[in-house]
């Protein structure tokens, strides 16, 4: 993980972000000023400074005990940022599959990706290595969807509801799934997207997504299950 940069601020909030790729942070998890700044050798200024972004980033929240914690996000505004996420990623597929956005270089660049996914559970020395090199990937491959897409304010949005899904679904890593899990279901995306058939890419980033909506809420109600159906619809 490398920090250079010219930004301690942003020194700080990479490595947070980090910690949370990693599984080491989850809901909940107390966040100390002073002890980010004794880690990352720097003074609090630029902490303060970057807790303050991540505040507004709805990843970390203040506490009136001095410290900062990861949201502690109820199970009812989980299933709201998973619909919100779904909500606004369809709309970047259905604008890169309509418009035919996506270049054979950018196909080469997310099967590079999935490829490195496909390696993910053998290369990394320990737990936290592995968990870090599949979401890293995973977001990755996301994000350049987003970014070809030139929808920067989803872009954005999407970028912060990644990490925030994240911190949720950290209570539980075995939601992750394996390297190979992660590369197929990313495979059979870039397949769809391929077809240039918006209706198999809805259905495909559909079962990407679903299991780890199970994973991090358990049984769906009817009503939760009907939500979703509307947003695939």
């Amino acid at each position: 993980m490398n920090y250079s940069t010219s930004s301690l601020t942003d020194i700080v909030k990479k490595y947070i972000k980090d910690q949370v790729l990693s599984g080491a942070l989850k809901s909940g998890d107390k966040v100390v000023e002073a002890e980010i700044s004794d880690i990352l050798q720097i003074s609090r200024a630029p902490v303060r400074e970057a807790f303050s972004s991540l505040n507004e980033q709805g990843i970390l929240a203040f506490s009136p005990r001095r410290f900062h914690v990861l949201w502690e996000i109820p199970r009812e505004e989980v299933f709201e940022i998973f619909q919100i996420r779904i909500s606004l990623e369809l709309q970047v597929l259905s604008i890169l599959v309509t418009n035919n956005m996506l270049t054979q270089a950018d196909f080469l660049k997310l099967e590079q990706l999935v490829s490195q996914m496909k390696n993910g559970d053998t290369v990394q020395q320990t737990e936290s290595e592995r968990v870090f090199l599949l979401n890293s990937l995973d977001l990755s491959f996301h994000k350049h969807l987003w970014t070809v897409s030139n929808c920067i304010r989803r872009a954005k949005l999407l970028e912060n509801l990644f990490y925030q899904l994240l911190i949720a679904m950290n209570v539980n890593l075995e939601s992750l799934g394996s390297g190979n899990e992660k590369a197929e279901e990313h495979q059979n995306m870039i397949k769809a997207l391929k077809s240039g058939d918006t209706q198999k890419v809805c259905l495909e980033f559909r079962n990407h997504l679903q299991k780890y909506i199970y994973a991090s809420m358990g049984e769906l109600s009817t009503q939760e299950i009907r939500i979703l159906n509307t947003l695939f619809d």
